[in-house]
């Protein structure tokens, strides 16, 4: 767990999940003082699966803290597009992977894959690597100029990644509710 961070993280991906076909940071400060980015693993993690309908269930008592959530794999839109229908997400899930950003520059040198193989993030490397593990979470700020990275956690196991409680807590916290 982390907090105190001030690491400015600005993006704009394709939406596999409900709403618009991209989503921007920018977009999602313009509504929401804060935004809850919940990185998933990958496809055959049952943690992130679990998780990511919890955080579904509990969209709600997000919105009504004006938290935005958003879900992030490390993946391509067809996959992210495939977790929303498969898992009937109610929040946009991002497709970030750095393998994918690493394959369209061939000069990138981003390490497409952690050492387990499993893939990379790239627009949310930040919260990732502020992370002991994923599934994780990062928080947001979004009431100034550009969102900044105030909160990461995941936990030193994958069964340890925060609950929507959990996180929603670190959210009103670092919004000093």
């Amino acid at each position: 767990m982390s907090d105190g961070m001030h690491w400015i993280v600005r993006f704009e991906l394709p939406n596999g999940g409900p709403g618009p076909d991209t989503v921007a940071s920018d977009d999602l400060a313009a509504e929401f003082d804060a935004v809850v980015v919940l990185l998933l693993r990958d496809h055959y993690c049952q943690v992130s699966r679990d998780r990511a309908m919890a955080y579904s269930d509990a969209f709600e008592s997000f919105a009504a803290e004006d938290v935005a959530v958003i879900g992030a794999l490390p993946d391509t839109e067809d996959r992210a597009a495939y977790w929303r229908r498969r898992y009937d997400l109610t929040y946009p899930v991002l497709a970030d992977s750095a393998e994918i950003t690493a394959a369209a520059d061939a000069d990138a040198d981003t390490a497409p894959a952690m050492t387990d193989g499993t893939p990379r993030f790239d627009a949310f490397a930040d919260i990732e690597t502020g992370t002991d593990t994923l599934p994780g979470i990062g928080v947001l700020d979004t009431r100034s100029k550009f969102p900044r990275l105030v909160y990461t956690e995941g936990g030193e196991t994958l069964q340890e990644c925060p609950s929507p409680d959990e996180a929603l807590d670190a959210a009103l916290d670092a919004l000093d509710r």
